[in-house]
């Protein structure tokens, strides 16, 4: 709204009280810069109320100490408002009372220094008149009330300076700055306002509009921003939408295929049962028909002999039918049941992608409507600006440039804060294998092994997305972290420091990185693609970090890019992927440190060695809560049967692999659980508890596996 636009653009619902919905009255302007009439937000706030909250925006603001009363008036729009009144009388009944002769005539002007009407005879007298040379600034010809060209900073000029507060006879002269920039007249110098900062209006209003022109071109570069990210967020919905489409084709397809292969293994066992049947009966056949020939010389001496053959072999064939038969119906029966187990699996993949779905509309909604309300801050701190602009008001400028910039700052503050928001909406496809409801168990028998003792010796493992395996361990006095494949072919080795007596274990934190702790207070990440390891030290990167705690385990949690780690102390620290500390949460009472963790189900699954439990707690609070308690094993050991937790992993179908250390033995054993922490499965004794240094699992292309690092050998294990 520049200084020359003509009043009959501005736009109606600027000048529209939200509260009542009609014509602002006795315009009032909060820090906020939305306006409401005088008696609507008495009305609004309740007696004797100290802060009040914005209609539009639901911003709370404190009140003045004399309430309502003493928040700031618009002079801008209520000079609008007042012309638009007058305007509309007018036109309604042009007969007026004139100030000066009393006669009711046609109304030819309006004094605003008189604040009444002039007939056209008065109208003349009173412009050339030098009795009234004070009013000709203010006089106002109705003929003008029409013309396209009467703007904002004409109708000022026609207004005079507001009246004193304190002294309502006298004009305002000058502005005390101590009192937020009052218009007082002079006798109030002597008086309240003796000793205070006073200040000619316009010199007030010139800095005041240098400081708006400033904070309006950060404005502008903010307010463009805010365009383009809201823009984004449309284009990332779509993006959404489409990729949850894909997502929902490529189950189907999934179920689809995999619903073939079982019936087409249905229909190869009975076709096979058929065979066998038929290859059965023939050779009964070929068996009896000879010696029935035989036999029919000496029928009738031999018939006893032939008739005791045949029952004796119908008996073998019977057997052997009825045997093949029930291998047949238990082949079928366990086909069939993986057949349900994939429609099991592929309802709860479909419904967990509705989940994911709709908390990504959720979180785009969240957004949307958070950009449109800071478009819509946009749009009424530029009308609000371009009044000011356009209506060159000093009084009026030096009352609201102030509260207009203080705005302009924090709609600034609040783009900035929140144009991270977008990148944060991201659509995870989902890694669950089509046959993640099928009751897999751990095979007893091992898969393969890889050789490490001459590359290192293990520490800890984790693995990537594309089914390579990260080691960290020691190699010629140095700690090395390796990536080698699942048949062992070293890809990469990188040195990470000098060896130090402390564990260094490694998670799996995007698809080209992962999280490293070693030497007992340095947290790094490394990157596969151009092998640079960046790292922090904690007690640098933490305060009040006790010079005293080692860091034990390190586990991500990749949907929000942040990595948790744990030491030998209650406290739990969560960094982002900039290694910058985020928070700090205190495992509940009891706990003495977390010896090994991992992210599962929203939660946290902690390994406390010292005193010997395994829970899953909350994380998106300072002091977490228990939700579950994992159970140590049933299995007795001769005659011992207490475990302490050593290591702990998922799977990607969030299943729970617990390593668990026969307390003052050597034996150990895996334990499966639920994604609630119930028992599934136990597998035997994987051998000597203090060889075991870490567990993971890996993605190959026969399907995820489980790996078991030794301090020379990975083993690999299968799920069945």
């Amino acid at each position: 709204m520049a200084s020359a636009t003509p009043l009959k653009d501005i736009d109606e619902q600027f000048l529209q009280c939200c509260i009542c919905m009609e014509q602002l009255k006795e315009p009032k302007i909060l820090p906020c810069l939305h306006r409401y009439c005088q008696e609507c937000l008495k009305k609004f706030a309740k007696k004797g109320a100290k802060k009040i909250r914005c209609v539009t925006c639901r911003k709370q603001h404190t009140l003045p100490k004399d309430g309502i009363k003493g928040l700031k008036t618009d002079f801008n729009t209520k000079n609008i408002i007042e012309f638009i009144q007058l305007q509309d009388s007018v036109k309604v009944d042009p007969l007026r009372n004139c100030i000066h002769c009393k006669k009711k005539l046609k109304a030819s002007a309006f004094c605003f220094k008189c604040n009444d009407f002039l007939c056209k005879t008065c109208h003349e007298f009173h412009a050339s008149s030098s009795m009234f040379k004070d009013h000709h600034p203010h006089i106002f010809s109705l003929s003008e009330a029409e013309a396209s060209n009467l703007t904002i900073q004409k109708l000022t000029s026609l207004k005079e300076a507001p009246r004193c507060q304190a002294h309502p006879s006298k004009l305002t002269e000058l502005c005390c700055t101590t009192c937020g920039n009052l218009p007082i007249c002079i006798p109030c110098t002597f008086g309240e306002h003796k000793g205070h900062d006073l200040i000619d209006v316009s010199s007030l209003a010139k800095i005041q509009r240098d400081m708006l022109r400033s904070k309006v071109a950060d404005l502008m570069q903010n307010k463009e921003k805010a365009y383009q990210i809201q823009a984004g967020i449309r284009k990332t919905k779509g993006k959404l939408d489409h990729n949850v489409k894909e997502e929902e084709l490529i189950r189907q397809e999934q179920l689809h295929g995999e619903g073939e292969r079982f019936e087409k293994g249905i229909r190869n066992a009975e076709a096979e049962l058929r065979r066998k049947q038929t290859n059965l009966e023939e050779e009964f056949k070929a068996k009896t028909s000879p010696r029935k020939k035989d036999l029919e010389k000496k029928i009738k001496q031999l018939r006893e002999e032939y008739e005791q053959v045949r029952k004796e072999e119908r008996r073998e064939v019977d057997a052997k039918l009825k045997k093949l038969g029930e291998e047949n119906k238990r082949e079928t029966e366990r086909l069939q049941e993986g057949l349900r187990a994939v429609n099991d699996g592929i309802k709860e993949l479909l419904a967990s992608l509705k989940i994911q779905k709709d908390e990504q509309a959720r979180k785009i909604k969240e957004l949307s409507d958070h950009f449109d309300e800071i478009v819509k801050r946009f749009e009424t701190v530029t009308t609000t600006v371009d009044c000011i602009r356009a209506a060159e008001n000093d009084w009026a400028d030096i009352r609201c440039i102030p509260d207009v910039c203080r705005s302009i700052d924090l709609l600034s503050e609040d783009v900035k804060k929140s144009s991270t928001g977008l990148n944060a909406v991201k659509f995870r496809g989902l890694s669950h294998s089509v046959t993640a409801g099928c009751k897999a168990g751990i095979s007893k028998d091992v898969e393969s092994v890889i050789d490490m003792q001459s590359v290192m010796r293990i520490s800890g493992i984790t693995s990537f997305t594309d089914g390579s395996i990260a080691v960290t361990g020691y190699a010629n006095e140095e700690i090395h972290l390796t990536v080698i494949n699942v048949k062992g072919d070293l890809l990469q080795q990188k040195v990470i420091s000098a060896i130090q007596p402390y564990d260094h274990k490694c998670s799996f934190l995007t698809k080209f990185k992962i999280a490293i702790i070693f030497g007992g207070d340095k947290l790094g990440i490394y990157d596969m693609r151009d092998q640079s390891l960046k790292f922090a030290m904690l007690k640098d990167a933490i305060t009040n970090w006790p010079y005293d705690q080692e860091v034990l385990s390190v586990t991500t949690d990749p949907a929000n890019d942040n990595i948790i780690i744990g030491c030998d102390s209650r406290h739990v620290y969560v960094f982002n992927d900039q290694l910058e500390h985020i928070r700090t949460i205190t495992l509940p009472a009891g706990f003495q440190g977390a010896n090994s963790i991992a992210m599962h189900e929203g939660g946290l699954l902690v390994c406390d060695l010292f005193s010997v439990r395994v829970s899953a707690v909350t994380v998106h609070e300072p002091f977490s809560q228990v939700k579950y308690e994992l159970t140590e094993p049933t299995i007795v050991v001769g005659s011992y049967n207490h475990w302490s937790p050593v290591e702990v992993c998922t799977d990607q179908n969030g299943y729970v692999y617990m390593f668990w250390g026969a307390i003052g033995r050597n034996e150990s054993v895996i334990q499966k659980y639920s994604r609630d922490g119930g028992q599934i499965e136990m597998m035997s004794e994987v051998g000597d508890k203090r060889a075991i240094q870490s567990i993971t699992s890996v993605q190959t292309n026969q399907g995820e596996k489980l790996l078991l690092a030794k301090p020379g050998h990975i083993i690999m294990y299968g799920f069945v």
